[in-house]
Formats: C-alpha cells, sequence, structure tokens
C-alpha cells in the first residue's frame, strides 16, 4: 500500500517478465497447444487504460482465413489455446493482463513486410536532399 496526501492506491507486484522471456515460456516443451502454432509474437507496454500489458499473437501455421463460417470447433481450439496462453504466463507469477489475438503465419509475414516497406519509406524521406 501506498498512501499520498490522504489518497491511498494499492501497488501491484509483477513479474514483468522481458518479452524474450515470455517468447521462452510459450516456445517450451509441455502441453501441446489445440492446433498447430507456427510461431509467436509477443510485446508488452501499457494498455488503453494505462496499465501494464502484454499481447501475444499467436501464428498460427494453417493458412485458413479467419471468417464468420469458422466452425465451432475451431472457434474452440482457438479458445483452448488463448486459456493455455494466459495459464502458462500466469503461472510464471506474471500480474500483467494477457491479451492474446491470432493471425496466420502468412498473415504476419505480410504484415511485417508492410512494416518494413514503411520504415524505408521513412529513411527515405527523412534523408537529406
Amino acid at each position: 500500500m501506498f498512501s499520498l496526501g490522504g489518497a491511498t492506491m494499492m501497488i501491484r507486484s509483477t513479474a514483468l517478465l522481458e518479452e524474450s522471456e515470455i517468447l521462452a515460456l510459450l516456445q517450451e516443451q509441455g502441453q501441446p497447444w489445440a492446433a498447430p502454432v507456427a510461431n509467436w509474437k509477443v510485446e508488452t507496454g501499457e494498455d488503453s487504460l494505462g496499465y501494464p500489458a502484454i499481447w501475444v499473437w499467436v501464428l498460427l501455421a494453417t493458412n485458413q482465413k479467419f471468417e464468420l463460417e469458422t466452425s465451432q470447433g475451431e472457434f474452440d481450439k482457438l479458445e483452448e489455446i488463448r486459456k493455455q496462453v494466459c495459464e502458462r504466463i500466469a503461472n510464471s507469477g506474471e500480474k500483467r493482463w494477457v491479451y492474446v489475438r491470432f493471425r496466420t503465419k502468412a498473415g504476419q509475414e505480410e504484415l511485417d513486410e508492410l512494416e518494413r516497406q514503411e520504415a524505408a519509406l521513412e529513411e527515405d524521406q527523412e534523408a537529406p536532399a
């Protein structure tokens, strides 16, 4: 507890794992994932409310697009992976909120390429003429 001018605030301790440590947790061998996972993308920071948070993108190996027609069984698999991710991170002692999102590996590769192109354009604009 922390007190300042009559206001009392609860200070929550968090494990504050580094992104690389969270990635290592997710890549550990153990309970198999509910669907084939090709890779992970992890970022940390503050969420829209200013609280410490972790974002995990599960990069699925499949080329299946996420559409409204996705079967209930597929949604159940994604929900199971989401639960597994949150449990694995929580079991490490981490207290930050975990946001779990899903993408295909190919979709992430497209986003990475767009980010590279954007960075190159910004670099070109900053270069002296």
